[in-house]
């Protein structure tokens, strides 16, 4: 019997049972693909000759066809962002949106200055900076901590973003709109009060802060792939100023972290600036409260500078709705810094700063050798300056 010889093989009368003319293997359904008896491997020709029509339909799985058409597609203005791939905490830029939108840190502190969560060991610093500029916006600025852009040296900007519920900071830092960021601080505020519920964050043992932490990592991770399907409505939109003017209340300049200009314009204390101790002369302790702004001031641009290679470009403070107070930082040559404190509208402060560089110029042409009586002058040239500006607000 030649291995090519062709013949009907036997099967049964309801088609689902055939028989090997070799060696009488039985065969059931569903048959070989390859045509070929599993016992001795020769070749069944008219094997499908016997297959019910039915078989194909029955047996094989239907192809997946993805709905070209959404609910999001069909309502106008909104638009789902497709998931590229899953977050992981683990790399040290979160990618949400391409280049435009990302993060590098998440944290969370108390106000006590207790740190409960940090996303990326290598920006723990920033709980503790969060901390020291909370201290300021409550307690000198006399609001809530709400933003701050910081500017590195090759001009690129970033964001940290604050939020503060029950005495618990929630900060976040990268590049990101100013809405979804608010989204995001307050998912984050959501899912942790739940996970501390009944406890005392400033008291946890080791152990429970470990647990809290790898607890909250999966809520955060489920929160930034929420934030990936954010419809477009939650794009930037810029911050509607109710004023239109700025507020100049201190000037101060530095060099290497050193003051070199203090001066605080506010004589009506809007400035809740605390001073230690009793003064007989009004204009000692005036004196005694811009030394000790300026000394807090630096101390945030340095350890900012120091730990993250960025100056901080503005720091926002929210006095109330649509309301703010500005800490506001200008890089110049020779390591001169010039810091100016206000309340309004912060797209004037190029305006105010504009105003105040035709009498510092020719000062910040050298570096500094620790001699202040040059400056002196310029603080003269400064308070001149603030007289002839109503109420020391400017406008257009």
């Amino acid at each position: 019997m030649s291995w090519f010889r062709i013949s009907n093989p036997i099967f049964n009368p309801k088609g689902d049972r055939i028989e090997c003319e070799y060696c009488n293997y039985k065969l059931v359904k569903p048959y070989p693909s390859d045509k070929l008896c599993p016992k001795c491997r020769r070749f069944l020709a008219n094997i499908f000759e016997y297959k019910d029509s039915t078989d194909e339909e029955k047996t094989s799985p239907k192809k997946f066809v993805p709905k070209k058409e959404t609910a999001a597609k069909k309502i106008a203005g909104v638009r789902k962002k497709a998931k590229d791939k899953d977050i992981s905490l683990d790399h040290d830029v979160i990618n949400l949106n391409g280049e435009n939108e990302y993060l590098k840190f998440c944290g969370i502190t108390s106000v006590d200055r207790t740190p409960l969560f940090a996303s990326n060991k290598k920006w723990l610093y920033f709980l503790e900076l969060t901390n020291n500029l909370d201290f300021i916006a409550t307690s000198i600025l006399g609001g809530d901590l709400d933003k701050m852009l910081l500017k590195s040296e090759n001009d690129d900007e970033e964001k940290c973003q604050f939020f503060e519920k029950n005495k618990i900071i929630y900060v976040i830092f990268g590049k990101f709109p100013d809405k979804k960021g608010k989204w995001v601080l307050e998912q984050m505020a959501k899912h942790f009060s739940d996970l501390i519920r009944a406890k005392d964050v400033n008291g946890l043992t080791k152990f429970e802060k470990y647990d809290l932490e790898n607890k909250f990592k999966g809520k955060l991770i489920f929160i930034l792939n929420e934030y990936m399907e954010l419809q477009e409505v939650f794009s930037d939109q810029e911050i509607p100023y109710v004023e239109d003017w700025l507020r100049l209340d201190y000037v101060g300049l530095s060099s290497m972290s050193i003051g070199v200009i203090s001066l605080l314009l506010d004589d009506e204390d809007k400035l809740n600036v605390k001073v230690p101790g009793e003064f007989e002369d009004p204009a000692e302790e005036f004196e005694m409260k811009e030394s000790l702004l300026t000394a807090k001031i630096e101390a945030i641009a340095a350890n900012t500078l120091g730990n993250t290679g960025a100056y901080p470009r503005w720091i926002a403070v929210k006095l109330g709705f649509q309301n703010y107070r500005f800490l506001t930082f200008k890089k110049y040559g020779n390591d001169y810094f010039l810091s100016c404190l206000s309340e309004g509208n912060l797209k004037k402060i190029n305006i105010v700063e504009a105003q105040l560089e035709p009498i510092l110029i020719n000062s910040l042409n050298t570096p500094f050798s620790g001699n202040l009586r040059p400056f002196n002058k310029l603080k003269i040239q400064i308070k001149e300056l603030m007289r002839n500006v109503i109420g020391r607000k400017f406008p257009k």
